[in-house]
């Protein structure tokens, strides 16, 4: 009997100490698909009060990282394991490099190949793209979700067909996505002109909406399907929000990954 005792006591502070090292959060599993090519990638985004984790497999193999308390965004590219991290200092000296090289280009500009020029103006103008007017369809079901529908129009063309759950059709309090919230501000502050030069620049569009957006104003997208000259061309569809306790350990940087900086003067040499 002594003995089963000590086993479970022993069997307590193993599950003890393992669960000090989770902490409450919610986990979203998603699936996207390139309707063109039917490539599959599937998401895990992992929040917690004040960390939250971007993890995408299949074709896009990279993960972004963001700690909301001391403001550090974190990039990887797993197929070539090398990251990039962008904390104040790092950002302050890329707003630099980017400032001078721009007053240089400028002067330029009308002598530069297409490719350079279409870089220089995305740098300068990361918002100029024509806004998007979001109109309310109406009610629809996804899987378990009461949604509403949304399209989403630009010049006159749609591009965008949303499906948002609230936090009450989704069960979770919504505080317990905030720091979503402070990822978009993050990158809107900071990060809109270095996005275009990262490896895999479009795992940005799932932080990187505009003003007008009803995503985290009323609640999250369960559904997305975008639209490329009236054609839809990829969708993306949730498939499980739960809470959950979250391991510290996913917002580690895996060992052996080496650490890039953006070199400003050699993405427009490309």
């Amino acid at each position: 009997m002594k003995a089963i005792f000590k086993v479970l006591f022993i069997l307590t502070i193993f599950t003890n100490s393992i669960n000090s090292y989770a902490t409450d959060g919610v986990l979203i599993i998603s699936k996207s698909k390139d309707l063109s090519s039917n490539q599959v990638t599937t998401s895990k985004l992992y929040l917690t009060s004040s960390m939250l984790k971007i993890e995408n497999s299949g074709n896009d193999n990279s993960s972004m990282i963001f700690d909301a308390e001391k403001e550090i965004f974190t990039f990887i590219d797993n197929r070539k394991k090398e990251y990039y991290q962008f904390d104040e200092p790092t950002l302050r000296q890329l707003k630099e490099q980017l400032k001078m090289i721009v007053q240089m280009m400028k002067q330029f500009s009308s002598q530069m190949p297409e490719d350079q020029q279409k870089k220089l103006d995305k740098i300068l103008n990361p918002n100029a793209e024509s806004p998007i007017d979001y109109s309310l369809i109406g009610d629809a079901k996804v899987s378990n979700w009461d949604t509403k529908k949304y399209n989403g129009t630009a010049d006159n063309e749609k591009i965008l067909e949303l499906n948002i759950a609230s936090f009450q059709s989704i069960g979770i309090d919504e505080s317990k996505f905030s720091v979503m919230k402070s990822l978009v501000d993050f990158f809107k502050e900071n990060l809109q002109e270095v996005a275009s030069m990262l490896p895999t620049n479009q795992s940005m569009s799932a932080i990187s909406f505009d003003e007008n957006s009803p995503i985290l104003k009323t609640g999250l997208p369960v559904r997305t399907i975008s639209y490329d000259g009236g054609e839809a061309n990829s969708e993306t569809l949730v498939q499980s929000i739960t809470e959950s306790p979250i391991d510290e350990s996913q917002f580690s940087i895996p060992s052996g990954y080496a650490r890039k900086t953006i070199n400003m003067q050699k993405q427009f040499e490309k």
